[in-house]
Order: C-alpha cells, then sequence, then structure tokens
C-alpha cells in the first residue's frame, strides 16, 4: 500500500455549485507572507463574506509540525462551556454571491512540514473535484523598497486575456522571465493546475524589508485588497484598512527620524524606485554596496 493511503485527506461538506463558475483565492502561508500581508487579506476576506469553512485537514498533525506552528494553536471555550482546541491546519470557504458571475472558494494553505508533495496532490486534487476555473494567488514578499512611495504589485498569469487586465490594473508582468533561485512547494500548485487546463494568477506585493511591524502591515493589505478587489469583481469597504496603513507607515518615518542610517537608507531607497532601477523578482535582489552596509549598520550587523 502506498503512504498516500495512510495520510489524512480534507473533510468535505461539498457545496452545490451547479451552474455556476468558480474561482479560487489562496494565500500561502510562509515564506511568501511578508508582514501577514497574505494571512490578513484572507481573513478580511472571510469576514466580509462570512463565508462558510467547507474543507480542512482531518488530521492535520500529518502535515504540520505543531511546534513549529505553536502560535496557530488555539484552547478556547465553546458556547456550550466546553474547552476545545484547535490546531494548526489549511482550511477552505466558500461564497455564493449571487450579483457575480462566479463564487469564490478561498484558501487559507500553511506551509507543510512534512510530505509536502502529498499535501500539494491534496490540494490539487480539491481543486479539481470543485471544478473551479481559475486559481488565485495573493502574496507578499521583503523587498529593497522605500515606505513612502506606493507598493507595487508584481504578477503573472497563465491566461493572455488576465495578464493584459493585471496590466491595466498596474501590476507589473513577470510572464516570462526565467527565475532561478529558492522557492516553496506551494509554487507547484499553480504549475500542476495550468497542466490541467486551470487558469493560474500569481499576485505579489513588495514591502520595504527595512521595517517591521509588530501587527500585519496594513499598506500591504489595502494594496492587495484592491487589486483583488477589482480582478474579482468583490466589493469589500478598504477605507478604514487604507487609514490604518497611513498611521503605520507615519510612526515609522518618524521612527527613522531619529537614525541617521535608516534616514540615507530611506533616501537611496527612494531614488532607486523613482527611477526604476532593477528588477523586480520572486527572489532575493542584490542591493548597491552603500545600501547594503546602511541596511547592516541600521540592524547591528557587522
Amino acid at each position: 500500500m502506498s503512504i498516500h493511503e495512510f495520510l489524512t485527506d480534507f473533510n468535505l461538506d461539498i457545496p452545490d455549485t451547479t451552474g455556476r463558475e468558480l474561482h479560487a483565492i489562496g494565500v500561502h502561508i510562509g515564506w511568501l507572507n511578508w508582514g501577514s500581508v497574505g494571512d490578513e487579506s484572507l481573513e478580511k476576506l472571510i469576514e466580509h463574506y462570512d463565508a462558510d469553512k467547507i474543507a480542512e485537514f482531518a488530521r492535520p498533525g500529518d502535515f504540520y509540525d505543531f511546534v513549529a506552528y505553536r502560535e496557530r494553536s488555539l484552547t478556547y471555550i465553546d458556547n456550550k462551556g466546553i474547552r476545545r482546541t484547535e490546531y494548526p491546519n489549511s482550511r477552505v470557504y466558500y461564497v455564493r454571491r449571487f450579483e457575480s458571475t462566479h463564487d469564490l472558494l478561498l484558501l487559507s494553505l500553511l506551509e507543510p512540514n512534512h510530505f509536502s508533495e502529498i499535501f500539494v496532490d491534496r490540494i490539487v486534487t480539491l481543486l479539481k473535484k470543485l471544478n473551479i476555473s481559475r486559481y488565485v494567488v495573493a502574496g507578499a514578499m521583503g523587498s529593497p523598497v522605500p515606505h513612502t512611495r506606493p507598493i507595487r504589485i508584481t504578477g503573472r498569469s497563465s491566461d493572455p486575456k488576465v495578464s493584459d487586465k493585471l496590466e491595466t490594473l498596474g501590476v507589473r508582468q513577470t510572464l516570462g522571465r526565467q527565475y532561478q533561485g529558492p522557492t516553496s512547494i506551494f509554487n507547484t500548485i499553480s504549475q500542476k493546475l495550468t497542466d490541467e487546463g486551470i487558469v493560474s494568477v500569481n499576485l505579489m506585493a513588495h514591502m520595504p524589508s527595512h521595517i517591521s511591524l509588530q501587527e500585519p502591515d496594513f499598506t500591504g493589505v489595502h494594496r492587495i485588497l484592491s487589486i483583488l478587489s477589482k480582478l474579482e469583481g468583490i466589493n469589500i469597504p478598504l477605507e478604514k484598512t487604507r487609514i490604518a496603513g497611513n498611521r503605520q507607515y507615519e510612526r515609522v518615518s518618524k521612527e527613522i527620524k531619529h537614525s541617521p542610517s535608516l534616514t540615507e537608507l530611506s533616501k537611496q531607497l527612494e531614488e532607486i524606485y523613482d527611477q526604476e532601477e532593477g528588477t523586480l523578482e520572486e527572489d532575493t535582489i542584490e542591493l548597491p554596496p552603500s545600501i547594503q552596509q546602511a541596511i547592516d549598520e541600521a540592524f547591528g550587523k557587522e
């Protein structure tokens, strides 16, 4: 017998999607979740739609190290007064949209610690079973960009028509570039779905890596949700998120003024941004020596 048969699968409550087109929005929680942008964006969509959970792994410990994901374990008292424990897990939510031509699946996917290839197979099988026609991935990565400029979004799609729409939304195209370097097992999900004829879309927010926030980066959340809203016809209010992000970056600007090295770094990053120098890809960009030195000095690195 294969190990596939022993490992957990999704507990699935299949919704009635008869006659409905279904688009999926996935957040890959792990490497490309800088500032918790992807995580927080999905939570806001789930809250906005009051989305119904339809799937989660029956035995998540097959894929996850609970120590590594300790912050995602929760003990609580339910409405009957019974103590419950919620474990780290990947979860799928369904949104029926009567006002739209297509419904939504919202996927919160934790990067697996074990049996990653089987994990990917489980996700792809689920999405095929639900007959989705599009899979959109939204994430964020740290980049050498200033916090004083608009957050850049790069992206690509396997469908040229969707790529054209992304361009009209101000998304910088990465289609056709030959990236080589570190990656995540998550990337194989889009590849496998594309091979099955399902349209894939990737959106990446490039966040300022020289700052650190104790809460989600709401400027990045606002930017990602703005693009998703226009791409998928989602009417979600974003003004409070925009204001929260502005306040965060205002505090950062005040703190930077007290650090000569960070002040100089910000100026140099602004110059690079304004001149549109460098290539934005899903890798680590090699900085000019002067900027790298400023970062090292600001964070006390020798």
